[in-house]
């Protein structure tokens, strides 16, 4: 389905209501009451993760919404995936995905039912639409017209939808999701095509109007003669500090067309220095203080790490040091931001991604007196907090793991076939019957090591269920109902299931990496700081 450009508000409402399968009443659901004086969000992804949850059927939203509401929180952020939510099948054709556009009023109704309200991340980069994670589409908005009428498209969709129930609260982009460019660039990838490409995305454009040729020279040791010879930089280059403030001008730009179709959007703003090399050996810091007013927004956005600004030298820390350092960091944005009130949507006092180990944390006995002493600067310095990792979970790699989009990423033989039990599919296997997967790259994701395997089957009487990965194969008895726990040490493609008698498969979760955030754990049960984060959310406003 596409939209078109020109009477954009009415057709996007008009496509949002043909996915969904209803017209348009025009009325608003009843809110959930006032809006709350301070924001207390929870990220929300069900029982699996925020990478696959759309194409989940979380069969326990309304217990988990209800779980997420008593521990204190007020309101859910949900990570919205561009590429899952609208796919292309090919340049311009563009389409709308019924079942994510389904499962995102499913929730607004179930949150509001709660009492909760809602949130949206606008524009996550990573889903398994299409059958991989790729963030190519992020590079091709810079410079590609028909790209940024999707985008636009799609953001003014969910708007449509979300803003017809009484508990939306809003929603906010941000800087991590359209960072990958960025990144590559800084790494040289688009050096083979560099001229063109600093041409085609306005980076040499930016540089006209911004340096004349003797500043960059002089800066930053420009050696070409002319602007149309500048390709893109290198982040060991002096001149990579002007593409960082390009990169900001894009952000702005895109919040400012954004926000035209979704009225209030706001920004993840970047609260980090990146460091760059410059002209005499040294290094500088480039901070993105021009990006902090968030256009029309009526508050910033960001994420907030107790690690930010400090030195990995300095080592973990204790809950004193931690918080000195956040009221000062605070208050420094708050006074580049206008005054804004400032959103800590992502408030991480603990944060155990492989790729950041290096970062300084809190020490383990100092983590609970941090949150205690969160309290004060919260309510001082934000108008809100959310939590990311609210529950463990697992990068899995099954697409459809659960059978919400039926057969679709699975091939179904022998006899195989979906059954719906009490809501809930179900993969069902007659004697020969198999269903497999392609998993390609997606199970080479997260760290290296043993991959496991774990999902729920069901048998009236002992079968043997067969499953294959890579050069490994087991074989285990079914006989009533179970969980299934394999290893397998080996790197593979094809994840396989087989039966040589009826047995019904589900909840597949194949992983080598599990997130914790010491809430939750993905079993249910509670965590070390989940009494601390209540006494935190019953202390704040």
């Amino acid at each position: 389905m596409r939209i078109p450009v020109k009477g954009r508000q009415i057709a996007a409402a008009a496509a949002a209501a043909a996915v969904l399968g209803t017209g348009m009443t025009g009325q608003a659901w009843a809110a959930v009451g006032d809006r709350p004086e301070y924001w207390k969000a929870a990220t929300y992804y069900s029982d699996d993760w925020v990478v696959n949850f759309w194409n989940s059927e979380s069969v326990h939203m309304e217990e988990e919404l209800a779980q997420i509401a008593a521990d204190g929180f007020n309101s859910i952020i949900l990570a919205v995936p561009w590429k899952e939510f609208q796919p292309m099948d090919g340049p311009g054709q563009v389409r709308y995905e019924e079942y994510a556009y389904e499962k995102l009023r499913r929730v607004l109704q179930a949150a509001e039912d709660q009492g909760l309200w809602v949130f949206l991340r606008v524009g996550y980069t990573w889903d398994y639409g299409g059958g991989s994670m790729s963030a190519s589409r992020y590079r091709t908005l810079l410079s590609d017209g028909d790209m940024k009428t999707a985008w636009i498209d799609y953001v003014e969709s969910l708007y449509q939808i979300c803003s017809a129930y009484g508990n939306f609260a809003g929603g906010f982009l941000t800087w991590e999701d359209f960072w990958n460019f960025l990144q590559d660039t800084g790494n040289g990838k688009y050096q083979a095509e560099g001229t063109e490409l600093a041409a085609a995305i306005g980076y040499q454009d930016y540089l006209r109007e911004n340096y004349t040729l003797e500043e960059l020279q002089q800066q930053f040791g420009l050696k070409e003669e002319n602007f149309e010879e500048i390709g893109l930089p290198t982040s060991d280059e002096p001149l990579f500090l002007t593409f960082y403030q390009f990169y900001d001008q894009v952000m702005n730009e895109l919040l400012k067309e954004s926000q035209e179709a979704f009225p209030g959007l706001s920004m993840e703003v970047r609260l980090d220095m990146d460091p760059v090399p410059s002209v005499d050996g040294g290094l500088v810091g480039v901070s993105h203080g021009s990006t902090y007013g968030c256009g029309s927004a009526d508050y910033t956005a960001a994420m907030y790490s107790v690690s930010m600004g400090r030195e990995t030298e300095a080592g973990d820390m204790t809950a004193a040091e931690a918080l000195t350092a956040m009221a000062a960091n605070l208050a420094s944005v708050l006074a580049q931001n206008g005054g804004k009130p400032l959103f800590l949507e992502q408030f991480l006092y603990f944060d155990d991604t492989p790729e950041f180990s290096y970062n300084p944390k809190l020490i383990p006995g100092e983590r609970t007196a941090f949150l205690k002493g969160a309290e004060p600067l919260l309510s001082s310095l934000s108008c809100g907090y959310g939590v990311w990792a609210y529950r463990d979970y697992r990068n899995n790699s099954v697409y459809n793991s659960q059978f919400g989009l039926e057969t679709r990423g699975w091939t179904f033989s022998g006899g195989a076939q979906i059954r719906r039990e009490e809501n809930d599919n179900q993969a069902y296997l007659p004697a020969g019957g198999r269903i497999s997967q392609d998993l390609g790259v997606r199970s080479r994701q997260g760290r290296a090591g043993d991959r496991t395997l774990e999902f729920r089957a069901e048998s009236g009487e002992p079968v043997t269920v067969s499953v294959s990965f890579g050069t490994e194969i087991y074989s285990v008895t079914v006989d009533g109902e179970q969980t299934v726990k394999l290893t397998f040490p080996q790197e593979g493609d094809e994840l396989a299931v087989s039966s040589d008698g009826p047995v019904t498969v589900d909840d597949f979760y194949f992983y080598n990496l599990e997130t914790e955030g010491l809430l939750y754990h993905e079993d249910g049960s509670e965590g070390e700081l989940i009494q601390a984060v209540r006494e935190l959310n019953a202390a704040l406003p």
